[in-house]
Parts: C-alpha cells; sequence; structure tokens
C-alpha cells in the first residue's frame, strides 16, 4: 500500500546543499546547473524507488519510460529547487515570471473573506508563493510541513529569513491549526496549501490519472466553512529560468446541511483533481512525487 502521508523532511547531503547554496548566493545559477548534470546522473543510478515512482506515473499518463526520462525528471526537480533558493537568496534578475488570472484572486479577495489557493507538487508551490507575494498586496500564509533536523534548519536559515509570506505549520491540534486558518480568512488574508498528499487520515479516494489515489479533505472542509472559494494554481517552468504563475476558475463550496455538504465537498474535490490531472498531463517532467501515488 502506498504511504501520500509526508515527512516534511529536507533529503539530502549536508555539505552537497552548502555547497549549491554557496554556488547559487555568490556565483548565480549557471555554476549549480553544471553541477547537477553529474549529480542527478548519480541520483538516478542509485535511487530505484524513485525511479519505480516515476516509471508508475508516466505509465498512468500513457507514456514510456527510459533511464534518460528519470534523469530529466530529477534534473526539473533540481532545478526548481536551485530558482527557490535563488529566489530566496534575492536572486530575481535570474528568474522571469509571468502571471495569467491573477484576476481571479483579486476579484475573490473583494469580497473580504480572504482567499484559499490549492496547488499540488506540480511546477513549484514555493516559487508561486513568491511570485504571488510580489503582485498582491494581502498577506500570504502558506501552510507548510517543517520538520528538518536543527542541522538542516541551520544550513537553511540565511535563506529562510528573506520568506515574504507567513508559514503555518500543520503539526500539532488540527482545531487549533483550523482556527489559524480560519483567522487568516477573516482577516481577509491569503492561505495556501498543497493538495495532493496528506498528514492525516482525513483523506477521501478519488479517480486520478485512471486510478483511485488519497486526497486530503481539510481545506475543502474549512472552505465550506468559511464559505471561502478554492482558486487552483500551478507555477511551472516554461524554460531553463522562466515560470508561469496560473490561477484557475474558482472553485465555489456552499455550506449546506451536513449530508449535502459532504457531497459537495466531494464534488469539489474531484474538480480539484481533475485541474492537477489536466497539469500533470501537460508537464509530466514537472510531477514531483517520487513514491507510489496510488494504492
Amino acid at each position: 500500500m502506498s504511504d501520500q502521508k509526508w515527512s516534511g523532511k529536507t533529503r539530502g547531503w549536508g555539505l552537497g546543499i552548502k555547497i549549491f547554496l554557496a554556488l547559487i548566493e555568490f556565483l548565480g545559477f549557471a555554476p549549480a546547473y553544471v553541477l547537477l548534470i553529474p549529480v542527478c546522473f548519480v541520483h538516478t543510478i542509485i535511487n530505484s524507488k524513485a525511479r519505480k515512482a516515476v516509471k508508475e506515473f508516466r505509465k498512468h499518463c500513457g507514456l514510456s519510460t527510459t533511464f534518460f526520462d528519470c534523469y530529466a525528471h530529477f534534473f526539473s526537480f533540481s532545478l526548481t529547487l536551485i530558482h527557490k533558493t535563488g529566489l530566496l537568496l534575492c536572486k530575481n534578475r535570474e528568474i522571469k515570471y509571468s502571471t495569467q488570472n491573477k484576476d481571479y484572486i483579486e476579484n475573490i479577495l473583494k469580497r473580504g473573506k480572504g482567499a484559499i489557493l490549492l496547488s499540488a507538487h506540480i511546477g513549484n508551490f514555493e516559487i508561486a508563493g513568491e511570485i504571488l507575494s510580489r503582485q498582491i498586496d494581502e498577506k500570504l500564509n502558506i501552510l507548510m510541513v517543517e520538520r528538518d533536523g536543527e542541522k538542516m534548519k541551520k544550513i537553511y536559515e540565511n535563506v529562510n529569513k528573506n520568506r515574504k509570506a507567513n508559514i503555518i505549520s500543520p503539526d500539532g491540534e488540527a482545531l487549533e491549526i483550523a482556527l489559524k486558518i480560519k483567522n487568516a480568512l477573516q482577516n481577509g488574508e491569503i492561505v495556501a496549501a498543497l493538495g495532493d498528499r496528506y498528514i492525516d487520515d482525513n483523506v477521501e479516494q478519488i479517480e486520478f490519472l485512471g486510478e483511485r489515489a488519497k486526497f486530503p479533505c481539510g481545506m475543502f472542509e474549512i472552505a465550506a466553512i468559511t464559505q471561502t472559494p478554492v482558486i487552483p494554481v500551478f507555477a511551472t517552468r516554461k524554460s531553463i529560468n522562466a515560470y508561469e504563475f496560473r490561477a484557475e476558475k474558482p472553485i465555489e463550496i456552499l455550506n449546506l446541511d451536513r449530508k449535502k455538504r459532504e457531497e459537495f465537498i466531494l464534488d469539489a474535490m474531484r474538480n480539484f483533481v481533475g485541474r492537477i490531472e489536466e497539469q500533470a498531463k501537460k508537464t509530466p517532467l514537472q510531477w514531483y512525487n517520487y513514491y507510489s501515488f496510488w494504492d
């Protein structure tokens, strides 16, 4: 059985991460790109579990998989990590980005009830947050698991201090987390989260790429209670250093009686998963869930 529960821990060799951070901060992206070539090649050879996950995903998309397809996936993922770090290190000039349908978010915010932005591990969620924080005045809160050990936290200390978004940790009591999200929305703020991995058992089985998989319900339940639309968003890479942030048509969830509300939430989740499926087919190399996604 697959396990989509996310540990939240950064995987990698501490010294290697320090080398990449130093290259990006002092020399820019180009040397880091060069170093990625052998690093990703070795990773493709030794990480059989990730290769198997890539093959499984591509099979669901109707694609064949070679060693170099796996390498392309890992190289693509590594590029997003470099660019995310570069943005947090204020290397903005080296990253280009465009936005589509930002008015979907602005129109929802005019209601004064905040907005819920929901994405997936396609493209780069944190880059989406950094792009959005530069274009919209309202406070941005990101629901993000952060369980790195002290060593990793120290390595990323100088990077993370430049975050513009407020981080809401999903660790702790579910009611306490829900209240933090509810308060942010009532203050007219934005709450952004990922909707393709779960950290508890509050899930629904929904068909994705031809087979049922588990997706978390929490943000949709909060959306129903607070009467806040869910806006699917994606930030995908269009060239080696250019990204497109795209908001999609909001998903409205009515606060009906309990039975009808549950049906409405399930329909909204199917709608959202359908958007993920469309994006995954458009940019398969930017699908970054490296484990067996389906039960």
